[in-house]
């Protein structure tokens, strides 16, 4: 199979050195400037899968999504590739359109570990997790050089694919840090289903692993370690495992084959994402809506704006022309008195009007949203 990678992130380095050895892949385009992309090249290497990340902005990703809607194979979009939830929710529409497949790709999803956990979560398979029940609370930390803000925050949205997956989406987010350095930092968030959940931004130092997770259920609970290599180990009260380093091209074979590569899990893990920041700067609880997303949703939204606005609007006009009638004869203003009275036909056509807009709803596709 033939592969192009575009970007520089570190997943794609490491995917890059791992296809190097592979007999059955080949990287036959590598390109780190998202500027330079081109599409033409892609079909004249016979390119069969795409794996993208790192774009250097939102303009540039949303150029390129917009030419590889003709590309006929696979494009892997790792997350996060972008930090705003409306950028997010335009590359899946431009997704919704391609020719082929634009899936995002989740490489804490994708891992041997999480999919153990989902497997189980689902009752699919038995396994170490299996002795949890339901889960009601997990506590995560990550160990983190004194790095900038923004890179604290990518890692809380990809550990938040992660945690959500656990407790389910959750809609209370506070976030808390001492002075203004990024970390330590604590993000702590309550899920739909009742689930807790605790985030932790820690200083790194050499002898700590990369991540603890901490899952407790109503039944077990068990803990989890991932070391420098990639490793996850568990510790239950049924037992110990060990699963293996993550292989990042069976990572993105799996999302080409199953239903991972879910946008939900992307605009949900950016939505958290934004709600810990606005947390962080306002001091409070940030509570999230998570009733209705998508294009229907804002279309409702809209037109129930437009709806109050047009109301209110036409009370304020006809209180404002009675006054004006009551004393235009008076002032000899007989051809404005004319108009006026015109004003209660204008305001139906526009009460019309509006219900006919309306019926644009029955052609906006549900996308399950519903």
């Amino acid at each position: 199979m033939n592969v192009a990678i575009l970007g520089n992130a570190p997943f794609l380095r490491r995917l890059t050195a791992e296809y190097a050895e592979s007999r059955d892949h080949q990287v036959v385009y590598s390109q780190h400037a998202w500027e330079q992309f081109d599409l033409d090249t892609l079909r004249d290497l016979s390119v069969d899968t795409l794996v993208l990340g790192g774009p250097e902005n939102d303009t540039c990703l949303l150029r390129v999504i917009e030419s590889i809607k003709a590309f006929e194979g696979t494009s892997l979009l790792i997350h996060p590739l972008t930090n705003a939830v409306f950028t997010a929710y335009e590359v899946e529409r431009l997704a919704g359109d391609a020719v082929g497949k634009i899936v995002p790709l989740f490489p804490l999803l994708c891992s041997p570990m999480a999919r153990a956990l989902q497997q189980a979560i689902v009752g699919l398979e038995e396994n170490v997790f299996s002795g949890l029940g339901q889960i009601e609370r997990v506590e995560m930390e990550r160990a983190l050089a004194t790095d900038p803000e923004q890179t604290v925050f990518e890692t809380f949205t990809q550990d938040a694919t992660l945690l959500s997956l656990a407790t389910g989406p959750m809609n209370e987010i506070v976030a808390m840090r001492l002075g203004d350095e990024p970390v330590p930092l604590n993000v702590q968030c309550a899920s739909r289903s009742g689930g807790l959940v605790r985030w932790s931004a820690l200083r790194s130092f050499q002898d700590d692993a990369a991540a603890h997770l901490r899952i407790e259920g109503s039944a077990g609970r068990c803990e989890l370690r991932l070391d420098a290599s990639g490793q996850w180990s568990v510790k239950t009260t049924g037992g110990e495992q060990a699963f293996p380093v993550d292989n990042l091209m069976a990572q993105c074979a799996v999302t080409e084959s199953d239903s991972l590569g879910d946008w939900r899990v992307v605009t949900h893990s950016l939505e958290v994402r934004e709600a810990a920041e606005k947390s962080l700067k306002r001091g409070r609880l940030v509570r999230l809506n998570l009733d209705g997303r998508g294009e229907r949703t804002a279309f409702k939204g809209t037109m129930a704006s437009l709806g109050c606005g047009l109301l209110l609007g036409g009370l304020f006009l006809m209180i404002v022309s009675a006054f004006i009638l009551s004393f235009s004869d008076a002032a000899g203003l007989g051809k404005f008195t004319q108009w006026i009275s015109k004003l209660p036909w204008v305001l139906a056509g526009l009460m019309l009007l509006f219900l006919l807009i309306q019926l644009f709803a029955l052609v906006i596709p549900r996308g399950g949203e519903d």
